[in-house]
């Protein structure tokens, strides 16, 4: 499985790209064959592509190292993220058999599978940033443009949901679990 991992992370984020708009096309047809699947497969579009990128996430957690201290105390850089993704399935599950109950609503009429598809792109992009402008930055930017595009017209809460958003993960990464997340080439300076 690691060496499956170091393949992964030396794709160019490009292919991994490619493969997610791939699998989500896929999925859109593959979900509008079967009567219960096609009038929620918007919704089921949505936590695929969740899915996805949950799955991205924990392969690369095989390349981050451990250290034999935190080894022996039980918690290294790869226990948050792979607890995320149990999380994220065991909460999947659950959510795909909410999605696919007959008394569910049914996706509503206007395209926002294109929605649905743009803000799974606009996850890979925002990875793809990270080593850029880090980690932080990054997230605000997606988390910004996502309220905008969900339109959130509240300009307290566009300011202050990304901002407690990187605050949230800079306490709980870096000063709980001492897990440095990327500042990005731009921003290296900061740190040393």
């Amino acid at each position: 499985m690691a060496d499956f991992s170091k393949w992964l992370t030396s794709l160019s984020y490009w292919w991994i790209l490619l493969g997610f708009v791939a699998v989500m096309t896929g999925l859109y047809f593959l979900f509008g064959v079967w009567p219960r699947t096609k009038r929620v497969r918007v919704q089921l579009l949505c936590l695929f592509g969740m899915d996805y990128v949950t799955l991205l996430f924990y392969l690369l957690t095989f390349n981050l190292r451990v250290s034999k201290l935190a080894a022996e105390a039980g918690a290294t850089p790869r226990t948050m993220p792979r607890l995320w993704a149990l999380l994220m399935t065991l909460a999947s599950i659950g959510a795909f058999f909410a999605i696919i109950r007959e008394d569910n609503k049914p996706d509503e009429k206007f395209n926002r599978w294109v929605f649905a598809l743009l803000v799974g792109v606009g996850s890979i992009f925002s990875v793809i940033l990270f080593q850029y402008i880090g980690y932080y930055l990054s997230s605000a930017i997606f988390i910004f443009v996502v309220m905008i595009a969900m339109e959130e017209r509240n300009k307290l809460q566009l300011i202050l949901v990304p901002v407690v958003w990187c605050l949230f993960t800079y306490f709980v990464f870096y000063k709980m679990l001492y897990i440095k997340l990327p500042f990005g080439t731009l921003f290296s300076w900061l740190i040393k």
